[in-house]
């Protein structure tokens, strides 16, 4: 998929999902400017079989400055970042990249709500440009076949997907290609 972001941080996505036997993964690259400087975001998130985030990897450059942040999620809900355990992020199922329309297709497709169907999720929510990860309660109420109400805090704002719970619309970001690949192909995050 692709997606274009038209504000006040122009910028370019690509993202593939690959689903796997285990679960889904989601791999993609972000590149536009902020502040004068150019910017890529790559990240990579894992979910289970029951569509759970188990894994985040992002990698931020800006400029010449490259930050890292790795999320962990155990089978018991335990949370990590860089390694450290972070309780904080207790009952969490999802990350949020606050960078991203990306990561609201795991809650998305795993909530499978009925319209008008309301659910409040927990998300670690990765922020940028900061690099730091929150807790925060996220909202998505399906206000028809192919729109959602998404609220976290103040923030409200309406995402349409297509018949495969992939986002198409979100806030300022549109998704501009999808291609559908082969059934038998080897997923990105296979090869290091």
């Amino acid at each position: 998929m692709a997606w274009r972001r038209s504000d006040e941080m122009p910028a370019d996505e690509l993202c593939t999902l690959t689903l796997r036997d285990g679960g889904l993964s989601l791999v993609g690259t972000i590149l536009g400017a902020e502040g004068g400087l150019p910017v890529r975001i790559e990240y990579q998130v894992m979910a289970d079989g029951a569509g759970l985030t188990t894994a985040v990897h992002v990698r931020d450059l800006r400029g010449f400055v490259t930050r890292t942040i790795a999320l962990a999620r155990d089978a018991k809900g335990g949370w990590t970042v860089d390694g450290t355990p972070a309780p904080l992020l207790g009952r969490c199922t999802d990350v949020d990249l606050g960078c991203s329309p990306s990561t609201n297709t795991l809650p998305i497709r795993r909530l499978r709500l009925g319209v008008g169907a309301s659910h409040t999720i927990q998300a670690a929510w990765v922020r940028f440009p900061e690099l730091t990860v929150a807790r925060a309660a996220h909202t998505y109420t399906r206000v028809d076949e192919f729109t959602y109400r998404y609220a976290s805090g103040d923030f409200q704002g309406e995402l349409t997907v297509d018949d495969d719970g992939l986002v198409t619309t979100y806030a300022a970001w549109r998704r501009t290609g999808i291609a559908m690949g082969p059934d038998d192909t080897e997923p990105l995050d296979s090869h290091r």
